[in-house]
């Protein structure tokens, strides 16, 4: 199977993992895919860009300030209309200099942009349901180096289970590892910083 989303590669694991055939590749291929989505739960976020500048993708927000408007995590915007008149047809087409993109520096660290003020002519329709609509490529410019390697450590844990009817795994190169349904102590300390707060970045 192929690795959809996720974030490391095989090659990565398999380096890892001090493993040079291929027999397992499917399998070390679907523990990337599902350690990836793990941390997408854990994180309330996702890692790879939703949708190009050439095809952005469309969302819907319900904003409940005038001047401030939580969104998902995205890395540029192609288009921001709002339903003024809410008869669904956002009409009212903002120009790049209406709105400013925050937090402020994010980009510059390699993060994404999470709100939009209302600074020109426009302000945002609060309260009004799914008035405003914004078209753009959502998600993470790149997957951030922790969440690469949080993705290496639980995806070996997870490839390891097979081999562990009982919760204990070991291999030469590994050591004894003890296995649960947790994510590892250190791919917490890794995404932890990740996290989204109710819904905004840090």
């Amino acid at each position: 199977m192929a690795i959809t989303n996720g974030y490391a590669t095989l090659a990565q694991l398999k380096s890892s993992l001090t493993i040079t055939d291929t027999s397992d590749d499917a399998l070390l291929e679907l523990a990337i895919t599902s350690t990836s989505r793990m941390i997408d739960d854990f994180t309330g976020r996702f890692f790879y860009a939703n949708g190009t500048s050439l095809a952005p993708v469309t969302r819907y927000y319900t904003p409940t300030d005038p001047w401030s408007l939580a969104v998902d995590d995205y890395v540029s915007i192609n288009e921001i209309a709002t339903d003024d008149g809410f008869n669904q047809t956002w009409s009212t087409v903002w120009a790049t200099y209406d709105f400013m993109e925050e937090p402020v520096n994010n980009s510059l660290r390699g993060w994404p942009y999470t709100r939009l003020l209302a600074v020109g002519r426009y302000v945002w329709p609060y309260y009004l349901p799914q008035a405003c609509r914004v078209k753009g490529v959502w998600g993470w410019p790149a997957v951030p180096s922790e969440v690469e390697q949080a993705c290496i450590i639980q995806s070996s844990r997870i490839f390891v289970r097979k081999q562990s009817p009982f919760g204990i795994a070991g291999t030469p190169e590994l050591g004894t590892v003890r296995l649960s349904s947790r994510l590892d102590p250190d791919v917490e300390a890794f995404l932890r910083p990740m996290k989204r707060n109710n819904g905004l970045a840090v």
